[in-house]
């Protein structure tokens, strides 16, 4: 599912920019791929069921924080943290843009969002230990009702938001307006931990959603935000749960094969291809021929990010072998 996922958000950051459209004969394609935004939505729910396993398996804060900060600070550091010293140190010598950028200040000041995943997901990383402990796993109280009062209450608070300082809200919205959906997530953990069963009523009500939801996709061109995105909230979940349904139908190797290696490199190919992305539009190869734009930028983007993400991906578990293998040394001695 996170292979699922980051392939949508690609393909969407493809095709939203104009001119670039696919041809005549995926043309039908067009209103789904165009709310591809939502993967964030399934990506995110993802993580709140992901960071449940990890706790449930081992209840070490410290220990949490170290794998969490492995995981993304050296893809972060290795891709981001390199092309902001070139264009900002180097190319431009502006060294306290860099530190604004590595900061997030960059992101949750000014609104600029080429890392607001990031700048989003960390903080939530931060906050789950307390998460988990005080709500999931707090037998004195209903987790679903504390889930989804702290829903309603980030939504009220996007209001409020919204309504003082309109053009600050817009800049910082696309991370505050994603927060319910990894705290649902966050709930589904324990269902999935559990191996509760989906119940059909589920499927059904899922199914519903997403037969609603692909409508809207065509009625509207693209992801709205003026509702603070809650159009996603369900609808992200219940596409999970359907493509994992057609998935299993499907029962295919080389399918499952291919979305477990990009899912795997994820983070590291969301990290890449936004980089990539804005390099491509500023370049001569984007053109006025729509449908060439998007095959250029399917050619360029996904197969440079891929490449990138696997050298990335290799160096961070040579990085992480080599410190366990000298803790290893050292504790022997």
């Amino acid at each position: 599912m996170y292979g699922f996922s980051i392939i949508w958000i690609i393909l969407y950051h493809g095709i939203i920019k104009q001119p670039a459209s696919l041809s005549k004969e995926f043309t039908v394609l067009t209103g789904f791929l165009k709310h591809g935004n939502c993967g964030v939505e399934i990506f995110l729910f993802l993580s709140g069921i992901c960071l449940y396993y990890s706790m449930k398996k081992e209840f070490n804060i410290k220990n949490f924080y170290i794998k969490r900060l492995k995981r993304i600070g050296i893809s972060f550091l290795l891709i981001n943290g390199i092309w902001w010293f070139y264009s900002c140190i180097i190319l431009r010598n502006d060294v306290l843009e860099f530190i604004e950028n590595i900061t997030f200040y960059s992101f949750w000041v000014e609104g600029y969002k080429l890392v607001w995943f990031v700048a989003l997901i960390i903080p939530l990383y931060i906050l789950y230990p307390l998460l988990f402990k005080y709500i999931l796993c707090n037998n004195k109280i209903n987790p679903l009702f504390c889930i989804i009062m702290m829903c309603i209450i980030i939504y009220i608070g996007c209001g409020i938001f919204k309504y003082f300082d309109s053009e600050y809200f817009k800049m910082i919205e696309i991370a505050l307006t994603r927060i319910p959906v990894f705290l649902l997530g966050a709930y589904c953990g324990i269902l999935v931990y559990e191996n509760r069963i989906i119940t059909t009523n589920i499927k059904l009500f899922s199914f519903i959603i997403v037969i609603l939801g692909i409508g809207y996709f065509y009625i509207y061109p693209i992801g709205v935000t003026k509702v603070f995105r809650t159009t996603y909230l369900l609808l992200g979940p219940s596409i999970a749960i359907w493509i994992c349904i057609c998935l299993e139908i499907i029962n295919s190797k080389k399918i499952n094969a291919l979305l477990s290696n990009w899912g795997g490199l994820s983070l590291e190919l969301y990290l890449s291809h936004m980089i990539l992305r804005n390099l491509f539009y500023k370049s001569s190869a984007f053109g006025n021929s729509a449908v060439a734009n998007f095959h250029k930028y399917l050619v360029f983007v996904m197969l440079s990010a891929y490449i990138i993400s696997k050298i990335v991906a290799n160096i961070q578990e040579f990085l992480i072998l080599k410190e366990n293998y000298a803790n290893k040394t050292k504790s022997n001695i």
